[in-house]
């Protein structure tokens, strides 16, 4: 007879908790140091299990009583809330990271005319003085032959 999860001891859950929370623990600590390839398939592989536990909880709730479905219910919107506000804090965080990158390309874009501005400063200021010599050399050059 297979056992559900609000039939095991409290002991096996909290055991199974603590493994669970140990293992968000590692993945946390590895995703850390992942290329954005793995982690995407760590979120998949997460949300996969996440899918995955709603239905075994499904299936569960739907020999239970109705207190029990009404608790399910909560714990479901609850959980739904908590999804709904990491996807939107991602969707957030890859704006604000589009931004920035956005950002520092306007930077980079400014910087860079700013250097061509100062080359052309530049330019100007040695085509002043080269005109002014050229005038100051046809000068001499003019008093030398008379």
């Amino acid at each position: 007879m297979a056992t559900s999860a609000h039939t095991r001891p409290l002991s096996e859950r909290l055991a199974d908790l603590a493994q669970r929370a140990k293992a968000a623990e590692d993945a946390f600590a590895s995703a850390r140091t992942e290329n954005k390839q793995k982690l995407e398939a760590r979120i998949d592989q997460a949300r996969t299990a996440v899918e995955q536990f709603k239905q075994r909880i499904q299936e569960e709730a739907a020999s239970a009583s109705a207190e029990t479905k009404s608790q399910w219910q909560d714990l479901q919107n609850r959980i739904g809330q908590r999804v709904d506000q990491i996807k939107t804090n991602m969707t957030a965080r890859k704006e604000q990271f589009a931004a920035d990158r956005a950002n520092v390309r306007a930077d980079f874009a400014e910087d860079d005319a700013a250097a061509a501005l100062d080359d052309a400063i530049g330019a100007i200021e040695y085509a002043r003085y080269a005109v002014l010599n050229a005038a100051a050399a046809r000068l001499e050059a003019n008093s030398a032959s008379t």
